[in-house]
């Protein structure tokens, strides 16, 4: 499988650190990436304009690292094989954890 440049192929990811309307319109979603600062963090992406009240279409939680789960990895997903993961009516995230960073590629 050839690498792929989320960057260069989609532009910039929006930074997420709270809940937030990633696009108040139908989109897709190219590729997420969290930064967790707990086993705790966590996105949770619905479909829905302004809240978490749409149907849910895609959750990451950051990996544990230690036995008492005070640290967490990053991870990085790419959707891109797929052609990507449509919302029909918005995209919005449901962000948890502490010191969590998120990053989302979007259309």
């Amino acid at each position: 499988m050839a690498k792929v440049d989320i960057g260069q192929s989609r532009g910039l990811p929006q930074r997420i650190t709270a809940d937030a309307v990633v696009k108040a319109a139908a989109g897709r979603i190219w590729a997420i990436q969290l930064n967790g600062g707990t086993d705790a963090s966590s996105l949770a992406f619905h479909n829905h304009v302004s809240s978490a009240t749409g149907t849910q279409l895609i959750d990451i939680v950051a990996p544990c690292v230690t036995a008492t789960g005070s640290e967490a990895n990053s991870t990085f997903i790419s959707y891109l094989e797929v052609g990507g993961i449509p919302f029909s009516t918005g995209i919005f995230v449901d962000w948890t954890g502490t010191s969590a960073v998120g990053y989302v590629w979007f259309e």
